[in-house]
Formats: C-alpha cells, sequence, structure tokens
C-alpha cells in the first residue's frame, strides 16, 4: 500500500489501472452477451462488471483509506460521505450504448477528487487505443495507439467568432439545439462519452455544451482534463462534486474563462428569484439605479419585459425552462464583458437556476421569499385574481410548483421590510460580498 499523491508516479499508475480495466471491456466485445437495464433505464454489461471489479480492486490495493464511488458499485448516502475530503469516482465504462453499437467510442473514467476538485483524471477508449490523462498542476496529456505521450493544450475562442461545437452522439436534445441557435456555429464534433472533454481540451473542439443533468461520474475525469489544459493557467470549470445526489445540472465546458482573455473587467450576475408580486423586480430596479448612480456598468434583465419582446416563450414548464436557460446564457456573456447583470425573473425551478450558476463566473441569488397569501393579497398585476378563477394556467404558486432556493447567497422577505430597506440589504451584501 501507498498514499496517492498528485504526481507523475500517480499518473502513470493511474493509467495502467485504466488500461487494465479496457482490457477487461475488450474480452467481451463484440461478443454479444447480456444487457441489463437499471433502474434510470440505462443499460449495464457484463464489461461494465469486469471493468468495475478491476478498478475497484485495483484502488482499494493502492490506497485502502481513499473510498471509491463508482457506477456500478454501492454508493453510499450523503450523510455517510458528508465529511470525504479526497474520494475517487470511477464510471467503469462510459458510453455503454457506443459499446453495445460497436462504433468504439466508450471510455474507463476514473478521477480523484480532492476538496470538490478533481485533481487527478483519465479517460482511455480501449477500442482505439486512445488515452488521456492529467493532474493538477502536471498538464493534460494524450497517448495514442501506444505512442509517445504528447501534452495537449486548449484556450477559450475568441469573441465573435464561429465555435466548434462537441456535442453528445447518443444523447441529442431540443435544449442543446435552442442553444446552439443563439451562437455562431462553424462545426458540429459529435462524440459518445467522455471524449467530448478530451476534443476541447485538445482543441479539436471549442465547447461543449450538455444542458441536462448528468452523474458526477460521467464528468469528473474529463474535466480534470479539461481544467488542467490551459496554456498558463488551469481553465475554469462550474462542475462541482460530492453533491447530495451526485448530479450535476447542464453545463457548457470551454467558455467560462473567455473574460480572461478578453482584459475585461470582472461582471457579476445578480439574480433575483421570487414568486410574482414578491417585489423583487420593484427592488432589482432600484439596485439598478444606484449602481448606475455610482457609475457602474449595469444591465437590467426582467423576465417579463423580455417575454414581450418573444411572446411565444410559453408557460409550460419546458417553455419555462428554455426561456430561464436563454436569459442566463445572456447574462453570462455580459458579465464576461465587464458588466454587473441585475435579473429578475420567477424562475421556478431549482434545476434552471443551477445551469444558470453554472454558466456565471459570479452568480449571486437573491430569493426574495414573500408568501404566496402575501403576493395574492397585493396583486399588483391582476394575475392572481384571474389564476384563482382559472383564466390563467400553469400559475407559479397554484397550479405550477415554485421550487425555493436551498442555498441563496441573500433571502428577503418583503412582507413587512419596506423597499429602501430591501434595496440596502442587496447594495450591503453586494458591497461586502463581491466575489
Amino acid at each position: 500500500m501507498s498514499r496517492v499523491t498528485i504526481s507523475p508516479d500517480a499518473l502513470v499508475r493511474l493509467t495502467q489501472i485504466a488500461g487494465e480495466a479496457g482490457c477487461a471491456i475488450l474480452g467481451h466485445y463484440g461478443k454479444g452477451g447480456p444487457v441489463e437495464t437499471k433502474g434510470d433505464n440505462s443499460p449495464v454489461t457484463l464489461a461494465d462488471k469486469a471493468a468495475h471489479a478491476k478498478i475497484s480492486a485495483a484502488l482499494a490495493a493502492w490506497d485502502p483509506t481513499i473510498p471509491v464511488i463508482s457506477e456500478e458499485g454501492e454508493i453510499p448516502g450523503p450523510e455517510g460521505r458528508a465529511g470525504w475530503r479526497r474520494f475517487w469516482l470511477v464510471d467503469p465504462l462510459d458510453g455503454t450504448k457506443e459499446f453495445i453499437q460497436q462504433n468504439g467510442e466508450f471510455t474507463v473514467n476514473i478521477a480523484l477528487i480532492e476538496d470538490g476538485v478533481p485533481v487527478l483524471g483519465v479517460i482511455y477508449a480501449p477500442a482505439l487505443d486512445l488515452l488521456y490523462y492529467a493532474g493538477q498542476g502536471l498538464g493534460s496529456w494524450k497517448r495514442e495507439k501506444g505512442g509517445a505521450p504528447v501534452r495537449i493544450f486548449s484556450r477559450p475562442p475568441l469573441p465573435q467568432h464561429a465555435l466548434r461545437v462537441a456535442e453528445s452522439r447518443s444523447h441529442p436534445s431540443k435544449e442543446l439545439e435552442e442553444y446552439l441557435a443563439t451562437i455562431l456555429v462553424a462545426e458540429r464534433v459529435p462524440a459518445g462519452s467522455s471524449l467530448k472533454f478530451c476534443w476541447v481540451a485538445e482543441g479539436k473542439a471549442d465547447i461543449y455544451p450538455r444542458l441536462g443533468p448528468t452523474m458526477e461520474w460521467d464528468v469528473a475525469a474529463g474535466d480534470c482534463i479539461f481544467r488542467n489544459s490551459g496554456e498558463k493557467k488551469p481553465r475554469a470549470s462550474s462542475l462541482v462534486y460530492n453533491q447530495p445526489a451526485l448530479k450535476n445540472p447542464g453545463f457548457v465546458i470551454g467558455l467560462d474563462d473567455s473574460a480572461l482573455e478578453t482584459g475585461s473587467g470582472e461582471g457579476r450576475v445578480v439574480w433575483f428569484t421570487g414568486l410574482s408580486g414578491s417585489g423583487k423586480s420593484t427592488i432589482a430596479r432600484q439596485v439598478v439605479a444606484a449602481l448606475e448612480a455610482r457609475g457602474e456598468a449595469v444591465e437590467y434583465l426582467d423576465g417579463d419585459a423580455i417575454r414581450d419582446i418573444f411572446p411565444a416563450t410559453g408557460f409550460t414548464r419546458p417553455e419555462r425552462d428554455a426561456h430561464i436557460r436563454r436569459v442566463g446564457w445572456v447574462a453570462s456573456r455580459l458579465e464576461r464583458h465587464g458588466v454587473t447583470v441585475i435579473a429578475s425573473l420567477v424562475s421556478p425551478y431549482e434545476e434552471s437556476r443551477r445551469f444558470v450558476r453554472g454558466l456565471c463566473r459570479h452568480y449571486h441569488e437573491v430569493y426574495v421569499s414573500t408568501s404566496f397569501d402575501e403576493c395574492a393579497r397585493r396583486d399588483v398585476k391582476g394575475l392572481y385574481a384571474k389564476a384563482l378563477k382559472g383564466e390563467i394556467k400553469h400559475f407559479t404558486g397554484l397550479d405550477d410548483p415554485y421550487e425555493p432556493p436551498a442555498t441563496p447567497e441573500l433571502t428577503i422577505d418583503t412582507t413587512n421590510l419596506p423597499v429602501d430597506a430591501a434595496v440596502q440589504r442587496v447594495l450591503a451584501y453586494l458591497d461586502g460580498g463581491r466575489a
């Protein structure tokens, strides 16, 4: 037994473990065999299980003090791993659909997480004999068909340039098409499994947008390789680890540190969320006026005003979600040019707000927690009366849920708090809480 360190020797050992797992997978490749369906409707094969057994045994022999979370293993609940500072995240066979279809684009993914950051990572595509690996402070590397390792680099795309987009071969989505409609696209580069991270890390693609949730073991190794592919400093990533459900919301890899190359000042996004009539827009507008009076570059994004410009946005859950993601993407782009963005949207769904947080570098969530009864009593737009009569469908808080933020940066209840006092609370937070 030896302690795992962040070192070239550790990377060598980790790539050997991935190679052994790859051999176990190839022992089942192209031979058919049973395909089971797990509870989340994803497939699992004998190859998944064989790779899991190899990796789990090898990591335990290396350093049994570091726990392992593997997609095919027993996964402890959030209470059991609450104090973990170091642990392995393993996807023994990422891209099982590609394995079954025999297109070669499946991988072994292993990453070491330390204090919430992937510090060692390896991705091995055994059918392609293609290996990527990285370590914190050690750079990102590629080895192809047994050749010599080559250091790989990535850089943020230039502003206003058309982008090469890495996309999933097996997971098309309406959300992706809507996102791509908002940017200039030079080329779409499909790939299976976690190889999409590697395409960005070596410059084959500029960005990788994944707008649906992913499990942490799906992304940790690729995230490590991407983060360490910067030429002078690590690339920025919004992905985080050891969350209660071990799940990340949607993300866009590759754009997050573009402001570092433009010389723009530091921006931020202040996102007001709460029920209609809670007071969020009134507070937000006065915060904007106060920041403008100081000479700060500010842009105000109001959900209702944007709906008036794009009236076909709709109010079903998918339509609301798409609306929030679009506004969030615009906010993140303004932020990267040094603008303070004040956004006011009901934004009722936690997953949508987490997606926006992932797009932004400095995101501050202000939850205006005024109750439904108080908002209905005020009914400043007459919407509650119509909703209670059934004249408005999908009304948040009535026949459509509002999911309160779990950990907002600031919570304000305007039931008994005057607007001026609420504005001063926000300004005081921003003056003291700017990242």
